[in-house]
């Protein structure tokens, strides 16, 4: 999930051994941290566990965790010279560095926290937090801003501008989004900690930084740069209802509503939003499959053409977009019947925002549908893609905005 993805072709960092250590160096992390969880002090306990994991205690399992995996992945590439010729190792591994290497932005951004004393649940403005907001809305909008200027110099420096800063500001906005689970835990003695995902003003960063991944992906692997102008300027819309958001007070942390008190919490938002921002993407190859199209009819000689994914392409990318969203969102929608269950006492009560869910979750189904079983692609599906995402904003803004329901603690307040 890094810009070392880019680089992963040319560098050795990025194949045999230093991939395959590295990979399951990562691993033990994540089982050091589990063993954390599991068995270190008294448990896993919601309120303190970040701060266990920052705690000697748990640099202790983390580091033991890193260690062991390390060790192991060189004993065996060692004994094996095969195995440290991992392909899923070299896929992965640049994954594992983005996030480690958001991890250690959040934690240098909390030295750059405001002192106990100058800390005001009534006032939140000198959080850091709200600086990196800032920084990665300037880096989105500037990367938006590049894109559309890369169509007429697809070989200038504003291209490599357009790229460079759209991963800036995910790696930014990430970061940002642990330093915020973080902050919540510095106000009323920790009561309120939560994952950042609680209202719309926070789970528009999160979609922000989901649909530029998952757009860089497509950009890297198929050359489609140009598509980055249409998806980017979905992003940049967003920015600035994001701002809009902050600036009638919805920027603040605030505890939790008890039905979100839950850790499916963690896993059915984050889930929702791969969705989201996959249908987003789908939405940007569309209008660029329709802009193209558009432009040949005009004047196949137009220089602009060039630049542009041909249309199969672009028809392509829109597919393997929906092709990502979809399960992701079929996932959270099970997710969040079970969390319902356990919340409300049933699996499905057509609640507004159930009930559009499932009619995203039809939309995308049936454009699936007739691609796979009836062979259909181009102009029509363009449009279904952009159609199927005013749906899919209609599910996640207007239900939210101004229909009320199970789920009316997403309304804004």
């Amino acid at each position: 999930m890094s810009m070392t993805q880019s680089m992963a072709a040319a560098s050795p960092w990025f194949q045999g051994k230093p991939a395959f250590v590295r990979f399951w160096a990562y691993i033990g992390l994540m089982l050091g941290a589990t063993g954390l969880a599991l068995w270190g002090g008294d448990g896993y306990s919601e309120d303190s566990y970040i701060f266990q994991l920052t705690s000697m205690q748990g640099v202790l399992w983390l580091g033991t965790g890193l260690l062991l995996g390390a060790a192991l992945a060189a004993i065996a590439s060692v004994a094996k010279a095969e195995w440290g010729e991992s392909p899923l190792a070299e896929r992965l591994v640049s994954w594992g560095d983005g996030a480690v290497l958001m991890i250690a932005m959040m934690a240098l951004f909390t030295l750059f926290e405001p002192s106990a004393s100058a800390l005001s649940y009534e006032d939140q403005s000198n959080l850091f937090s709200i600086k990196l907001i800032m920084a990665m809305n300037v880096l989105f909008l500037f990367s938006a801003i590049c894109y559309i200027l890369m169509l007429f110099a697809p070989e200038s420096f504003v291209a490599r501008m357009a790229t460079g800063t759209a991963w800036m500001g995910v790696y930014v906005g990430g970061s940002m989004l642990l330093l915020r689970w973080y902050e919540s835990y510095l106000f009323m003695d920790g009561s309120i900690g939560h994952a950042p995902v609680s209202n719309l003003y926070e789970v528009f960063m999160l979609l922000f930084c989901i649909t530029v991944i998952v757009y860089l992906q497509w950009e890297k692997r198929y050359q489609a740069q140009a598509m980055g102008a249409f998806v980017m300027a979905l992003v940049a819309a967003g920015v600035f209802f994001e701002i809009w958001l902050g600036s009638i007070g919805q920027a603040d942390i605030k505890p939790l509503v008890p039905a979100l008190q839950s850790y499916w919490m963690k896993i059915h938002v984050p889930l929702n939003f791969v969705g989201y921002g996959s249908f987003a993407v789908a939405c940007g190859a569309g209008m660029a499959y329709l802009t193209r199209q558009w432009l040949e009819q005009r004047n196949p000689a137009m220089k602009v053409l060039k630049v542009f994914p041909s249309l199969e392409q672009l028809d392509q990318l829109a597919y393997k977009s929906v092709a990502v969203g979809f399960p992701a969102f079929t996932l959270a929608t099970i997710l969040g019947a079970a969390w319902a269950a356990e919340a409300w006492g049933g699996y499905w009560s057509w609640d507004p925002k159930e009930t559009w869910a499932l009619i995203v979750w039809l939309v995308y189904g049936a454009y699936l549908h007739v691609r796979i079983s009836h062979g259909w692609q181009g102009r029509t599906l363009a449009w279904w893609t952009v159609s199927g995402f005013l749906v899919t904003v209609f599910c996640f803004l207007g239900v939210n905005m101004y229909l009320s329901g199970l789920h009316s603690y997403g309304r804004l307040s």
